[in-house]
């Protein structure tokens, strides 16, 4: 894979940007070219913030991640740099063209990106919160469209729970390189039993309400057979190792985005 496409975790971004579509359309916004604009800006954004973890990064990336394109050395630092730069700048012009309301909530993200990259993510517990926000807010994001916040503020409130597990798994599966830069992650402070407990504990809370949107009444009943593959699939990934996690709730989480969609038409 070419190293600026791998650096900007395709996967990650699409799925951002497609839960910003999805914001907008269970917002009840007419279809129209301001999707394409929301789907580029956060999509763009998105790929910007993962660009700028990897960067501050790459120390750790040499003992956790040595596959990865800058402890590689496919790419340097500075084209790393440059690159988030021209990335942000993306976001922020398809951002101007949505309105006000959007380029405030890309400028206070991408802050919180910068922050997140450079400081937060070795902070105990701070890191995990401010990532699961970024992860929630991408359906507010496209929500702008219309102010209509009833489904989506619990689709965002779902997003967030699920992500601050996995977001805690993963720091399980990186304690080896955060130890030796003396980080404060949770399986660190913690330890790693009580950290996959609580990453659980979070996972499992996102499933009890998952069928939050279906008793709104704004959703009909086929998003209840459908989320609970998804359910099934959160579960499931309990008993697996925290990079297998990582993987199966990113499909979990996909499921869960197709179930609100095909329920509303």
């Amino acid at each position: 894979m070419n190293p600026y496409i791998e650096i900007i975790r395709p996967g990650t971004s699409l799925l951002a940007a497609l839960g910003a579509i999805i914001g907008a359309v269970i917002s009840g916004a007419p279809f129209s070219i301001l999707f394409l604009y929301i789907f580029l800006a956060v999509f763009l954004i998105t790929g910007a913030g993962m660009v700028l973890n990897d960067y501050y990064d790459l120390e750790i990336d040499k003992v956790n991640a040595p596959h990865r394109p800058l402890p590689s050395e496919r790419i340097s630092k500075r084209e790393a740099f440059s690159f988030s730069g021209l990335l942000f700048l993306g976001g922020f012009f398809f951002s101007a063209l949505l309105g006000p309301y959007f380029s405030l909530l890309t400028l206070v993200n991408s802050w919180l990106e910068v922050l997140y990259a450079s400081d937060f993510k070795r902070r105990f517990l701070i890191g995990n919160i401010v990532v699961s926000y970024l992860a929630a807010s991408v359906f507010l994001f496209g929500a702008l469209l219309t102010f209509d916040f009833r489904i989506v503020w619990i689709i965002s409130l779902l997003a967030f729970l699920a992500n601050m597990g996995r977001e805690i798994f993963k720091a399980i599966e990186d304690i080896k390189g955060d130890r030796e830069m003396k980080l404060e992650t949770l399986p660190i402070v913690a330890g790693i039993r009580s950290a996959r407990e609580i990453a659980q504990g979070f996972i499992a809370s996102a499933v009890l309400l998952s069928s939050l949107p279906y008793l709104s009444g704004l959703l009909r009943a086929s998003y209840l057979r459908i989320v609970s593959l998804s359910n099934i699939l959160f579960l499931y990934s309990f008993s697996q190792t925290p990079t297998k996690i990582k993987k199966i709730t990113k499909v979990a989480m996909l499921i869960v985005l197709l179930a609100v969609l095909l329920a509303i038409y």
